[in-house]
């Protein structure tokens, strides 16, 4: 494809995602609404994959006035492979005044972007490379690529301005020199920054050193002193109130995590962030007990406001527009996905932002659970609005794909709601996404790495789920045909998918509530297998509706028809007499025995999923160990060979 032609298709692919955006997370990553092209090259990139970042250091000149800075990065490494050139990326209007290797000025060149540094050193030997260098950031009608890695606005609450930086997905080498690969975290980082008397700069890790110099300057030294991509450095300047408290997990017995927020300074601001700081230590403590301590506790958490439409995620130091809840707890979460666990390719952002998107779920679950329907409901009729689209993506260069409102985010969350539901076990569940945090945590993983991880300590095959949830498209549409025969319901599912060619069916648990007569209402949990599926209900007792498919909303699906069919009585056999078949002891913890007085037949005991635990062919009379199933529900079904069956529920001690 030619350049200029590859470039249209690529706006007009911007134009057509753009128009989906809602998410405040989403606005603020595309807020400039632009293409992200890449310095590097494909080849390139596996040039600058030869040596390895451990540190950044900046030490900055800034100001909330303007987005000019001017300083010195140094850029520390080691020599992996063979290489014969550095290769760094910078934007042309930071303009170099200095560069040393090893503390001896060097030569270089620049293309662009691209910053090289040639250099003659065996592998396994370490480097600094420190650059010189001052210029003001593009803004996006000087790069109609980028843009806005660092941006500058006035707050008209306070009369001031502020400057703040945003740098994913490739916009960090607009302000320092960096290497945009995510497969490469620095170990850790340093950034300082000197700003005139009366103003805060802010950044990732412990405020280690704040320096008044005497010549109307301050300077400001954090240091983060855990692994870090490159998009996570950040630097915010404005005329700051410092707002400080304190989350007390209970896996930090003894100890406490400081909570350091930097608001606006007029009342009604203060009064405003404050209520919303005050909220942070408990959500902390939430995500501290669902997916393990929070994972930066020996420096901190922090939020620095600034003008933008949502929140960025930096490590440490949260960067957010808005002080509203869903968005703190969203940036918040992703400390633990997207910065302790990085993202190993865009392509699988969902790690980051799925899983950030779900937490605010599971905020509301436990502190508003009036609030959880309607969110759960807001996604699914977001991604209800188009019949395609996928969560996994090749389009890594399209921010307005990768950062995509209906697909990232909401479909990203309810399938983790669906993934939830799936597994049927809450401490299962938490239990295995912690243990892939701790395996995966100051590195990067992908979704298939998240798949292999969950199946080893679910024992579930969730190969059908990433198929067609996670890399499939479209959602189902699901009716029911029904019969109520004494106090046994026989029901068929039906379903169609939004896009055929691509998910001919969905394979997935789902719930059905009854009325019943007399009796409370009833949920019963069935396996979708197919486009059509039947099942057999025994003693639900005097049934008057089926009432609602997916009550609980766990499952991405269009309403279709629920129909009460009286002629509904040939699909599945129900002449098996009830008192021909007999279970005891029922509930038992060691054996059961099962009697059968009409010839042969066959046994299926299914766990509570509807998934098969265990065939028996069983012809008057047997008995059947149990002691190895874990405590629980458990179906018994006998089924004939003229099609014949019925079900009854065992508890298993």
């Amino acid at each position: 494809m030619k350049p200029y032609l590859a470039l249209i298709t690529s706006f007009l692919s911007f134009i057509a995602w753009n128009q989906e955006v809602e998410h405040a997370c989403s606005e603020a990553k595309i807020h400039a609404k632009q293409i992200g092209i890449k310095t590097l090259t494909a080849l390139q990139e596996v040039k600058a994959n030869a040596y390895d970042v451990h540190f950044y250091s900046l030490d900055l000149n800034m100001t909330n006035q303007s987005t000019l800075l001017s300083g010195t990065a140094e850029i520390h490494g080691t020599i992996v492979q063979n290489l014969d050139t550095i290769l760094l990326e910078l934007f042309p209007t930071q303009v170099i005044s200095q560069l040393r290797l090893n503390g001896v000025t060097s030569t270089y060149s620049r293309v662009n972007s691209l910053l090289k540094i040639g250099i003659n050193q065996s592998v396994g030997s370490s480097f600094v490379i420190s650059v010189d260098y001052s210029g003001t950031p593009p803004t996006s009608v000087q790069n109609p690529f980028g843009g806005s890695g660092v941006s500058n606005a006035t707050v008209s609450t306070i009369g001031n301005k502020v400057t703040w930086t945003v740098s994913c997905p490739f916009l960090a080498h607009e302000w320092f020199p960096c290497k945009q690969i995510l497969r490469d975290k620095a170990d850790s980082s340093a950034v300082r920054i000197t700003v005139p008397n009366g103003l805060i700069a802010t950044s990732n890790g412990t405020l280690e050193q704040t320096e008044d110099l005497g010549n109307g300057f301050t300077r400001f030294t954090w240091k983060n002193h855990h692994p870090i991509l490159y998009y996570l450095i950040c630097a915010t300047v404005a005329p700051y109130t410092e707002y400080v408290n304190y989350a007390n997990p209970i896996n930090l017995p003894g100890d406490s995590i400081k909570v350091q927020n930097f608001i606006y300074g007029n009342a009604t601001g203060l009064s405003q962030a404050q209520a919303q700081c005050d909220l942070l230590p408990g959500f902390i403590e939430l995500y501290s007990d669902k997916f393990g301590l929070y994972p930066f506790s020996d420096e901190k958490y922090g939020i620095s406001l600034a003008p933008l439409s949502g929140g960025m995620e930096h490590q440490t130091m949260t960067t957010v527009g808005v002080m509203e809840k869903k968005i703190t707890t969203h940036e918040l979460c992703h400390q633990w996905w997207g910065d302790h666990v990085g993202i190993a390719s865009f392509s699988d952002v969902w790690l980051s932002e799925g899983f950030a998107t779900y937490g605010e779920y599971i905020m509301l679950e436990n502190f508003y659970p009036a609030e959880t329907a309607a969110l759960v409901n807001a996604w699914h009729s977001s991604v209800l609005t188009a019949a395609g689209g996928s969560i996994w993506h090749t389009d890594t260069l399209n921010i307005a794909r990768i950062y995509n409102s209906r697909l990232t985010y909401k479909k990203g969350g309810a399938i983790i709601h669906t993934l939830r539901h799936l597994i049927n076990n809450d401490s299962l569940f938490y239990a295995s996404l912690r243990s892939f945090l701790s395996t995966y945590g100051d590195n990067v993983a992908v979704g298939l790495d998240l798949k292999a991880h969950l199946e080893a300590s679910t024992g579930i095959d969730l190969t059908p789920f990433f198929e067609q949830w996670y890399f499939g498209e479209g959602y189902p549409t699901i009716s029911a045909r029904w019969n109520s025969i004494g106090n046994d319901v026989l029901v068929e599912i039906n379903h169609t998918t939004s896009m055929p060619t691509s998910v001919p069916y969905f394979s997935i648990p789902l719930e059905l509530r009854f009325t019943r007569n007399g009796l409370s209402d009833t949920i019963v949990r069935v396996n979708i297998t197919d486009n059509s599926d039947q099942f057999f209900l025994s003693g639900m007792g005097s049934v008057s509706a089926l009432s609602t498919i997916d009550p609980n909303n766990w499952i991405i699906n269009k309403n279709g028809t629920i129909v009460q069919d009286p002629t509904f009585t040939a699909a599945v056999e129900t002449n098996i007499d009830e008192d021909s078949w007999t279970i005891y002891p029922n509930p038992s913890s060691d054996e059961i025995t099962i009697t059968w007085k009409n010839g042969e037949c066959t046994l299926r005991i299914m766990d509570s999923r509807g998934q098969l635990v265990q065939t028996i062919d069983q012809a008057t009379e047997n008995q059947m160990k149990i002691s190895g199933l874990k405590s629980g529900v458990y179906i018994i079904e006998i089924s004939t060979a003229n099609g014949a069956r019925s079900q009854r529920r065992i508890l298993s001690l």
